[in-house]
């Protein structure tokens, strides 16, 4: 669980400080699709046009724009934040960001995989963080430099590597 706990702060602070990137990923509920302009609409007021490198996520299954219907629960990875302006959408570019490169990891090792989606429910000046998802809610402790770049309303996404007892780990004891 130790290490479960530190991938998940590794994750945060990834996510926390790299939250401009350009492979942001969102969740939320649809309200409209604009097949046209290729927009989707969460019930939030969040628009997202969806471009070639954008993946689409319902029911834990890539989904094409065509297939999304209003009302169902969607994740959008690398979508391309637009607002309506004049009757036409327009792309609102993301304000500049200090982005840290992730470590180089020479091999993944075999094991169970599981991405989490979720949003952060809770910041305590504690370095407790709440993360909330569809299914449950649960918390992880952060160090205080990575505190400062996490806010209640912050999306959240982890990937999590189970494997036997003595395979390689990302964080070694």
């Amino acid at each position: 669980m130790r290490s479960v706990c530190g991938i998940v702060a590794a994750v945060l602070l990834a996510g926390g400080v790299a939250a401009a990137s350009a492979q942001s990923i969102e969740t939320g509920t649809v309200v409209r699709i604009d097949p046209q302009s290729s927009v989707v609409v969460l019930e939030d007021g969040r628009m997202y046009r969806v471009t070639p490198s954008t993946v689409l996520v319902v029911d834990n299954r890539p989904a094409p724009i065509t297939a999304v219907r209003p009302g169902q629960r969607v994740v959008i990875q690398s979508g391309e934040v637009v607002m309506l302006r004049d009757g036409q959408y327009v792309t609102v570019s993301p304000p500049a960001a200090v982005v840290a490169q992730p470590a180089a990891v020479a091999a993944v090792p075999a094991g169970v995989r599981q991405t989490v989606h979720g949003r952060i429910a809770d910041v305590d000046s504690n370095g407790e963080v709440e993360i909330r998802t569809d299914r449950d809610t649960f918390e992880v402790k952060v160090a205080p430099e990575v505190l400062r770049h996490i806010k209640k309303g912050d999306n959240v996404t982890i990937d999590l590597t189970i494997t036997q007892p003595g395979a390689p780990s990302a964080l070694p004891r």
